[in-house]
């Protein structure tokens, strides 16, 4: 910050959550039906927001932290001097608050974040991640029977499916895990690192058939200057590639996939070594 007495690090916590809640104003009615009085439903949004920003794992966690934080409570937009909203408040609106009114405010910060050049949308960047469910046959320290069958659907969470993680402890040597869960799948300005799309799947969900539809959905709802998209190997398809250069007009940068391709690397059998062209020596 230019001409400024102190570094934006100097300022307190509580004064910088003030600041970036102050732009988090949705315009989200207070619930009047009958019953136990009614929260902003914009407040609860603020506070799972904040218990993002403060990685606490539960909801449990967060309706203590506001407990005993009243003054982050009174900037989250709750009442200082009352009991805070219970966990199951805040799992009630995450259950029945419609999806579409979430991706207008995420949408609403992009197009903000881009006006003030955080973010510039000329390189982004396509990948997903594993998002391993809550369930018993996710630990390996319980006794559960065919853990990985996919055809046994966990009790303790229906929806999720059945996923790969690949890892490589040594190069070009995979090893391959199983999980229960679901995949994120984004897009990402790389310059600021910041997602600027995103869905959440199961598991059991390719990650090659969702890059298209994020895509076009990310040019239809914003008119970013994109000059180049990066993906790894696994986005090497010729859908991905056809669509990035013909339909976006932007130049791909996905390294090669060498699945379904001659293996023409040098071999080593016995004491002869054949190299691509057939050509060998004796060690």
């Amino acid at each position: 910050m230019k001409n400024s007495l102190f570094s934006s690090g100097d300022i307190p916590p509580l004064f910088q959550y003030e600041k970036l809640f102050s732009h988090l104003n949705v315009p989200w009615k207070i619930q009047t039906k009958r019953g136990r009085p009614p929260y902003s439903k914009a407040a609860l949004f603020r506070a799972l927001v904040y218990k993002n920003l403060r990685s606490l794992p539960t909801l449990s966690d967060l309706s203590f932290e506001l407990g005993n934080n009243p003054s982050m409570a009174d900037i989250l937009g709750f009442d200082p001097l009352k009991i805070p909203p219970t966990k199951e408040r805040f799992s009630q609106f995450l259950r029945t608050t419609p999806n579409n009114q979430l991706q207008e405010v995420r949408i609403f910060l992009i197009r903000k974040l881009f006006e003030q050049g955080a973010i510039t949308g000329k390189s982004i960047a396509l990948d997903s991640c594993p998002i391993k469910a809550n369930v018993k046959e996710n630990n390996l320290k319980t006794s559960v029977k065919n853990r990985f069958d996919k055809t046994r659907i966990p009790a303790g969470d229906p929806d999720a499916k059945l996923g790969i993680i690949v890892h490589f402890p040594t190069p070009f040597k995979p090893k391959i895990t199983y999980f229960w869960g679901y995949r994120n799948h984004t897009v990402t300005d790389t310059d600021s690192e910041l997602p600027i799309g995103e869905k959440t799947l199961p598991a059991n969900k390719d990650e090659k058939k969702q890059a298209v539809p994020l895509l076009k959905e990310l040019t239809s709802c914003f008119d970013f200057p994109i000059v180049n998209v990066i993906a790894d190997a696994n986005y090497d398809t010729e859908e991905i590639l056809s669509h990035i250069y013909h339909q976006m007009k932007a130049a791909p940068i996905v390294p090669r996939n060498p699945r379904g391709l001659k293996n023409e690397q040098f071999m080593v059998k016995q004491n002869t070594v054949l190299c691509p062209a057939n050509i060998f020596s004796v060690l």
